[in-house]
């Protein structure tokens, strides 16, 4: 500050607007002669203007660490002054006002650098790599031009028992079907069963399923209607 002896409640008053016309005047006339006081008043009109720009929410979580005591050390010089005769109501209130200003702003530039951080940094996880079919595994097809059925299945083997990947085309909607392994024997073990949908007569209906039968005892695998009817045969 200047040697003419404004103080930062005088500054504070002036930016918002606490002083009356007379004071104004002779405290514009001290800001012509004196750059630091025009350095701090300029300072302190643009934090007011930036925290105009604060959404009121951005307030919530209240002031900083030490910001209660700045707030209370200023209270207590403004009541202080309201006992002289020398200070203006409306002084008093200004510096007051200059002290939540000044606390609103540490609050704000806390609340601000939490918002502005950046993101935690996320660590890419490996992607899975398609495994190799397991050994033994078979890839079946077949249609049926009189049904109008296609079926693609592949059928992994296990340890005893054999695991179906199958999709089914051309069946009508409303048709209730089973996936049927047929052995070498000729027995016939159901690997799963579905009602064909709207979507799975335009498109086609996936199937997984499976089957207590020994891999190298599969024949074949069939889609068949729960009345009987064979739709489609995939041969091995």
């Amino acid at each position: 500050m200047s040697a003419v002896g404004h103080d930062q409640g005088q500054l504070a008053a002036y930016v918002l607007g606490g002083l009356t016309q007379a004071e104004a005047a002779t405290f514009e006339t001290h800001l012509a002669n004196c750059p630091t006081c025009r350095r701090e008043v300029r300072e302190l009109s643009e934090l007011r203007h930036h925290l105009d720009e604060v959404p009121p929410e951005a307030f919530l979580e209240g002031p900083p660490d030490g910001g209660d005591l700045l707030l209370q050390r200023t209270l207590r010089q403004v009541r202080e002054e309201e006992g002289t005769q020398e200070r203006k109501p409306r002084r008093l209130l200004a510096v007051a006002g200059a002290a939540v200003l000044v606390v609103v702003a540490l609050g704000a530039g806390v609340l601000v650098g939490r918002q502005t951080s950046p993101e935690p940094s996320t660590v890419a996880l490996p992607v899975p790599t398609a495994t190799a079919p397991v050994p033994g595994t078979r890839d079946l097809a077949a249609t049926n031009r009189d049904t109008g059925v296609q079926l693609a299945v592949r059928v992994v083997p296990a340890a005893g028992w054999v695991r179906l990947h199958a999709k089914a085309t051309g069946v009508r909607e409303g048709e209730k079907c089973a996936l049927i392994v047929v052995t070498k024997s000729g027995e016939r073990v159901n690997a799963g069963s579905w009602l064909v949908s709207e979507k799975g007569q335009r498109e086609g209906t996936g199937v997984d399923g499976s089957a207590l039968v020994a891999p190298g005892d599969v024949a074949s695998v069939d889609v068949v209607t729960m009345d009987g009817r064979n739709l489609v045969s995939a041969q091995v």
